[in-house]
């Protein structure tokens, strides 16, 4: 991602005039954000990489219907 010239100038320079102890807050938030938002795309599904069994065609005749399944009693 990339932000205009003038904003991350003006971004760095309010994170100059802090004191020590805000600059190492600040970079643990960017941390956080960071961190959320690959958590975020993995939550996609995208970058995850779950193993695939193979476990052939169904059955010829298969039937998932819940009647089918289940029976006729309506439960």
């Amino acid at each position: 991602m990339s932000i205009p010239a003038h904003n991350a100038q003006t971004l760095l320079e309010k994170i100059q005039s802090l004191p020590t102890e805000r600059i190492a807050e600040v970079e643990d938030f960017v941390d956080f954000l960071r961190q959320r938002a690959a958590t975020q795309k993995s939550a996609t599904g995208k970058d995850l990489d779950f193993p695939v069994d193979n476990l052939g065609p169904w059955p010829e005749g298969l039937s998932l219907r819940r009647e089918d399944m289940y029976g006729d009693d309506g439960r």
